[in-house]
């Protein structure tokens, strides 16, 4: 059974309060309060006409004079309002400005012959209305009570977990980092999201720190050298051969560094897909590109390049320097493989459900661990424990195809060796 989730609760807590306050008012008017308010009217009545009758009785056979002095006498005995107004509606007596504001009563009484009326209160307030006060404090206490449960609540339930957050943040400022916690399901998402947010931070800084460490210790290596060189050189009774030779060891070393910080610079760059300069080109001068790039360089090393392209009439909208940077990192990682050994570099290109298929193969060995062949797009990763480079170049790969919303990947294949293989869409 799914859990209801915390907003119907909220909401059916609601509803039940509200109907059990309404059941109570009812309650109360019904069974009490109307029956209270109907015999305090009755009884005001009642009150009101034994004074009226017994002021009437009071200023029979008198003048109006004695009538007057009868009634304010009667005033000052037994209290209460009273008015008395003659047949044409002026006022001959009252005690109290407004008396039609008062719960009064009234009669017709004869003083001399003359018809006049009578009206009495002894009430300042409409009967029932204590009963309706109380009726109003009990709500405002029912009333507050409810905020006062809701207020609770929803501190328990939304307040409380923001200033967790809150803290948790503020924490990983100074270095603690936060961890997952139970909370109501919206406010668990956000603190999950932020958790998993600084882990990605976390292993980020860890790669970049990875590869500072790494181009840190590739630079050392060949500067160690070029300072051991450049020591000898002060040296005047060196031969001329032994110093050309070292300056050319110290030229090779210097171009080895150069390579690796131009290495760690298109790591950076082709991380920006916004860097893109891209245009349509056709498959035909790509192939034309590596032949004139790559075909001689691999001659020399014995190594022989093939291209098969089975997709003449296609195009591909992509960022050409940075498509021969893939292409070189792949070739350039095949011939390092192959360790000074003759040996065959194949470019076999296809085009299948409008995306085009680059696959480059060798046959120097191949990678034989699953983990490692997983592994070699990720940054400084290598299978080679002596290597002299920063191991970032399959990463470098593998940003820009992803940059032209592509997929590379890694697989051995059939003739010995190791395919890389990347699909972009096509133009």
């Amino acid at each position: 059974m799914k859990k209801v989730k915390s907003k119907t609760i909220t909401l059916l807590f609601v509803i039940i309060l509200l109907a059990i306050n309404s059941g109570l008012l009812f309650s109360y008017y019904n069974f009490y309060l109307s029956d209270k308010i109907f015999s305090d009217i009755t009884g005001a009545k009642n009150q009101n006409f034994e004074n009226l009758y017994s002021i009437s009785k009071v200023i029979e056979d008198k003048t109006i004079n004695e009538a007057l002095n009868e009634i304010d006498l009667y005033m000052q005995n037994h209290g209460g309002y009273v008015s008395l107004k003659d047949d044409e509606g002026n006022v001959v007596y009252t005690n109290k400005k407004d008396l039609n504001k008062l719960f009064s009563s009234t009669m017709i009484v004869y003083i001399e012959d003359d018809e006049y009326e009578l009206t009495y209160s002894k009430i300042s307030i409409l009967p029932g209305m204590r009963f309706i006060r109380n009726f109003i404090v009990y709500e405002i206490i029912l009333v507050s009570t409810f905020v006062i449960i809701a207020f609770l609540i929803s501190s328990k339930k939304l307040i409380d977990p923001i200033e967790t957050i809150t803290n948790d943040m503020n924490d990983y400022k100074y270095g603690k980092r936060p961890f997952k916690r139970k909370m109501p399901k919206k406010m668990q998402k956000i603190q999950n999201t932020f958790v998993d947010m600084v882990d990605s931070l976390e292993i980020e800084k860890e790669y970049q720190n990875q590869i500072i460490a790494s181009i840190s210790h590739d630079i050392k290596t060949p500067l160690t050298s070029v300072i051991g060189y450049a020591d000898r050189l002060k040296n005047n009774d060196l031969p001329n051969d032994k110093k050309k030779n070292y300056v050319n060891k110290i030229y090779n070393k210097a171009l080895l560094m150069k390579g690796i910080l131009e290495e760690f610079d298109d790591y950076q760059s082709c991380n920006i897909k916004e860097t893109l300069k891209l245009e349509v080109i056709s498959i035909n001068d790509i192939c034309d590109g590596i032949k004139k790039d790559f075909q001689e360089e691999l001659k020399d090393k014995n190594i022989i390049l093939k291209i098969n392209n089975s997709c003449d009439n296609k195009h591909v909208c992509v960022d050409i320097i940075k498509l021969k940077r893939v292409f070189s990192n792949i070739i350039t990682n095949s011939v390092t493989h192959f360790k000074n050994k003759a040996g065959v570099i194949n470019v076999d290109i296809q085009y299948k459900n409008g995306k085009i298929k680059f696959e480059i193969l060798d046959n120097a060995g191949g990678i034989p661990n699953e983990s490692d062949l997983k592994k070699i797009f990720e940054p400084l990763y290598t299978t080679d424990p002596s290597r002299k480079i920063s191991g970032l170049g399959l990463s470098i790969c593998k940003q820009i195809i992803s940059a032209h919303s592509g997929t590379i990947y890694a697989e051995n294949n059939d003739i010995g060796g190791l395919s890389i293989i990347f699909i972009i869409p096509s133009a």
